[in-house]
């Protein structure tokens, strides 16, 4: 059993904080609701705004310990 006071709070790549921004973003241009009282007005602003604040209801499932390094020879 994983206990989640361990592993919080996470330390997000800046590639996963562009894809929850990015993906909350289009959300709320669409018209899901905002999550926070603010007084902007454009999508990613807000988006990330919420990042900041901790409210987002996005998730990020890493896989761990799954590459596989190749060298050359093993190819073939």
């Amino acid at each position: 059993m994983v206990n989640i006071k361990e592993n919080f709070p996470f330390k997000y790549t800046r590639f996963e904080k562009a894809r929850i921004i990015g993906a909350r973003a289009l959300q709320i241009s669409m018209g899901a609701p905002v999550l926070i009282n603010t007084d902007k007005t454009d999508p990613i602003d807000i988006a990330l705004e919420e990042f900041e604040k901790g409210v987002i209801p996005i998730t990020v499932k890493r896989k761990s310990n799954r590459f596989i390094w190749l060298e050359k020879y093993d190819m073939f």
